[in-house]
């Protein structure tokens, strides 16, 4: 009986799809199934649209060594920049007014700017690469905790322009001939200040991060009249702490400046050593606090936080990250300091770094800028004590090099990109955007004299 039922099925199920076919009008009029989307929070429910629903890092596991390697060579890389730019800042606010380090440095306490008078003196080894046809001065602000006033004078025609820089070394704000910036006052503030801006303040410049470097740059001429000139307006060159604005032109004599000693040399001289390879991951967490992740890094910051809590419960942990810090400092670190290895090349066996001032997650070219940012690769590392004598040298050599670039290389970018390159106003490539460029090499062309052939 089961078998016959089986076969009647089938033939009843036969008869049924010959009738439809021989009947397509009956068949067309039947409502189709239609397959519907089910809602869009069924759909994405296990499918995480931010980072606050994604998984994050376990904690209380136990790290292979190899991984804890692994991962603690990644955070060195990533962070020694950042490491680099708080201590620079730690040590250069000790200053307990303007002033110059070794009478060569300009430093100043947090909040304020110190300047030089002249050229960069061939001793000064806080910066690797300076160019030398410039004025320089320096300053390191907290803008969360205290936001900066900062005053541009009537420059006229010069060339000038404030660099200005975040915990990422990356450049913020536009400040500078080559904006058309007004003459008066402007506020830096940080990324979480929310206070009220005063009366007669042309703009509020906001930094990614709460830490900020001031360098400004003023064009000088290497003859006496333009030194007598420059000197009233590198006097106007002056930044101070909001709560002490009242709106007009404040001025300091930076040719009085005190000197302070200078701290002890390292044996292999060079430039100063900022990052301490044993202290890294103790500064570490307090980066992760102060820095905010850009797109695409919480996952990283993640990954590193996991990191450091297991080694704060674990010594054997802390240990291994101390090991691969010293161990990263000499294998990939120091690499960067050969000058084949840092950028890309440049003509005439000149190398130069990429995404000047604008790294964002470039990590490879921030920390070769960070480290050394050009010189020519067939050249031994030079002793800034003893290598150049006088400013003029260092311009003829300079310009020496800019005149044997490939045209390519000289090509300029198209006057809407701002994008960072790089600038020979120097014996090296510096952290200055493109924009910043033109009208030094417009004010180079106009006051060049025969002293400086």
């Amino acid at each position: 009986m089961e078998r016959t039922s089986r076969r009647d099925a089938i033939i009843g199920a036969g008869t049924g799809l010959l009738a439809a076919a021989a009947n397509p009008v009956r068949c067309a009029q039947a409502q189709p199934m239609i397959a519907t989307p089910a809602p869009r929070s069924q759909v994405s429910s296990s499918t995480p649209i931010n980072f606050a629903q994604v998984t994050k890092p376990a904690s209380g596991v136990i790290m292979p060594e190899g991984y804890v390697r692994a991962l603690a060579q990644f955070a060195y890389v990533w962070g020694w920049p950042l490491v680099n730019m708080v201590n620079r800042r730690a040590s250069i606010i000790q200053a307990p007014v303007p002033g110059l380090i070794g009478g060569i440095v300009p430093v100043a306490p947090r909040g304020r700017l110190a300047m030089l008078v002249d050229y960069v003196a061939p001793e000064e080894n806080f910066v690797t690469c300076p160019n030398q046809d410039v004025v320089y001065g320096n300053g390191f602000f907290a803008l969360d905790a205290e936001p900066v006033i900062i005053q541009v004078p009537d420059f006229g025609d010069r060339f000038w322009v404030y660099a200005l820089y975040d915990n990422r070394s990356d450049q913020f704000g536009r400040l500078g001939k080559p904006y058309a910036t007004k003459l008066g006052f402007y506020l830096l503030a940080g990324p979480n200040w929310r206070g009220q801006t005063p009366p007669g303040v042309n703009a509020v410049v906001r930094a990614p991060t709460e830490l900020a470097n001031a360098i400004p740059r003023i064009f000088l001429n290497d003859t006496v009249e333009d030194r007598a000139a420059v000197r009233p307006l590198i006097n106007q060159v002056v930044a101070y702490p909001l709560a002490e604005f009242d709106g007009q032109m404040k001025t300091m004599d930076y040719a009085a400046l005190p000197h302070f000693p200078a701290p002890p040399q390292s044996a292999e001289g060079g430039e100063t050593k900022w990052v301490a390879p044993e202290k890294f991951f103790e500064m570490l967490p307090t980066v992760l606090d102060n820095v905010p992740p850009l797109p695409g890094e919480e996952a990283i910051y993640a990954n590193f936080r996991q990191l450091v809590t297991a080694a704060h419960s674990d010594p054997g942990v802390a240990k291994l990250l101390t090991d691969t810090a010293v161990a990263s400092e000499r294998e990939i670190v120091s690499p960067f300091f050969e000058r084949r290895r840092n950028g890309v090349p440049a003509g005439d066996n000149w190398n130069r770094s990429k995404h000047n001032a604008e790294f964002g997650i470039d990590y490879f070219s921030r920390l070769g800028t960070a480290n050394r940012t050009c010189s020519r690769i067939d050249q031994p590392r030079r002793n800034t004590s003893t290598a150049i004598s006088t400013s003029r040298a260092i311009n003829f050599r300079a310009r020496t090099a800019m005149r044997s670039l490939s045209p390519p290389t000289r090509r300029r970018p198209s006057r809407a990109s701002g994008r960072s390159r790089f600038t020979t106003t120097n014996t090296c490539f510096i952290r200055i955007r493109s924009t910043d460029i033109r009208s030094a090499q417009k004010t180079r062309r106009s006051s060049a004299t025969t002293t400086d052939r």
